[in-house]
């Protein structure tokens, strides 16, 4: 990469500074109140696609980490971690910056290879472990390196957006051939990176699904009925379960939806309450290529049980914090009924989710992000009279929980599903089903 060796390249940017190396970034001088959309901006028909959404989300983030970063200020070089072992650790560099630490792993004399993240967030997380309750986005991970291979550079999108990471990535060069010409570019990932990373996440097959349904509870929820619509009391009840749901879903990371169904009352149907607690299931969308690489090392015998256990163990997970959220929400040892059924094939059927008032949604971790980044898009451009004149609550909370508006987010992001949702609900309702 250069004639220079890394130890060279380290002392000059501990002696220079961050400021000083650190070049601009034309992909982030816009005018004010410009952003990057999740809608295709040439086009006149509404088109948007879920890249687009990540890419929007992830811009924004790499925009502040490299607005702060280019301004810290080195605390240390070549800094001595003590472990068990003999030898130490030797962190690259340490310093701060206007949102806390950093801390920064150069690469000069390789392309960085998977491993430089693993180094990276070693060191990372042994800063963390002083400071006790401190997470991810508490330390910034800077990585001064070049990103040859695809592994790479997946890798760093996945730790910048599912493990939510505070990470950002500089390429080094050295425009005149000399040491002190050293800079440092920030590192964006391509259109291409951003497809590659979201493509398989546009399947209703990546959906694992648990429903956990339970009897109605006189006084607290019921299935009465006045013109259609359900009581204030049930949905506010039933929606606080969903809630408490989601809050288990993001403390453990999982990528996702959940929300209430409850059939309408002419609808036979023994359980008359179900939480639907859905969540990528990351064991459904391995890489083909990357897979029959580890896959062809294995004992032919146990191949297919290596991904279907992994896939089932996910299941059971999921099982495990709906009959917690129950278990924590209703009453003492409430009886509850649990399925798994296949969400590809019920989401389409109409006595599962048309003939039935489905609210409460609430959306976790990475579909959250792309859910909000996509409404907030959705009323900018109608505040501006450059939307499609769509019908949508003025309080957006009321979008974010809108089973028909994240449906409708769904579908146009390309998850595939077929007719069955032809009913449309009211205004703010977040109900299939019309309400008065």
């Amino acid at each position: 990469m250069s004639n220079f060796s890394e130890n060279d390249v380290h002392e000059h940017l501990y002696a220079t500074g961050l400021e000083t190396v650190i070049v601009d970034c034309p992909e982030f001088d816009t005018p004010e109140g410009e952003s990057i959309s999740a809608i295709d901006q040439r086009s006149d028909e509404y088109d948007f696609q879920l890249w687009r959404i990540i890419k929007a989300r992830a811009f924004a983030k790499l925009e502040r980490l490299h607005g702060t970063i280019r301004y810290g200020t080195f605390s240390g070089s070549k800094v001595n971690l003590p472990t068990d072992k003999t030898r130490p650790m030797e962190l690259d560099l340490i310093g701060t910056h206007e949102d806390g630490l950093f801390i920064l792993e150069l690469k000069v004399e390789r392309s960085a290879e998977r491993n430089a993240f693993s180094e990276l967030f070693a060191y990372s997380n042994y800063i963390a472990g002083i400071f006790a309750m401190s997470g991810h986005q508490d330390i910034t991970n800077v990585l001064a390196a070049n990103l040859d291979n695809k592994i790479t550079k997946q890798a760093f999108l996945y730790d910048l957006l599912i493990n939510e990471r505070d990470i950002i990535v500089y390429t080094p060069s050295f425009p005149d051939g000399n040491l002190e010409s050293l800079q440092l570019d920030l590192y964006l990932p391509s259109d291409d990176d951003f497809r590659h990373f979201t493509n398989e996440l546009l399947s209703h097959d990546a959906m694992a699904c648990v429903v956990i349904s339970f009897d109605d509870l006189d006084g607290w929820f019921d299935s009465a009925e006045k013109y259609g619509s359900l009581n204030g009391w049930t949905k506010d009840h039933l929606s606080a379960l969903s809630g408490y749901a989601a809050q288990l879903m993001e403390a453990e990371r999982l990528h996702g939806f959940c929300f209430i169904r409850k059939p309408w009352q002419e609808i036979p149907r023994f359980y008359r309450n179900s939480l639907f607690i859905c969540a990528l299931n990351p064991f459904r969308i391995a890489e083909p290529a990357r897979a029959d690489a580890l896959l062809s090392q294995l004992k032919e015998s146990e191949r297919a049980s290596f991904l279907e256990t992994p896939e089932l163990a996910f299941d059971g997970r999921l099982i495990r914090l709906a009959q917690r959220a129950v278990k924590d929400c209703l009453t003492h040892d409430y009886r509850a009924e649990v399925e798994t059924p296949y969400w590809g094939a019920i989401v389409v059927e109409s006595q599962e989710v048309v003939f039935t008032h489905n609210f409460a949604f609430r959306p976790t971790g990475i579909l959250r992000e792309a859910y909000l980044d996509y409404l907030n898009d959705l009323y900018a451009r109608e505040a501006a009279g450059d939307g499609w004149g769509e019908d949508v609550s003025t309080l957006k909370i009321n979008e974010v929980n809108n089973w028909m508006r994240a449906w409708m987010f769904m579908e146009g992001c390309g998850f595939k599903a077929g007719e069955a949702l032809d009913d449309q609900a009211d205004d703010d309702s977040t109900e299939f089903k019309a309400e008065a």
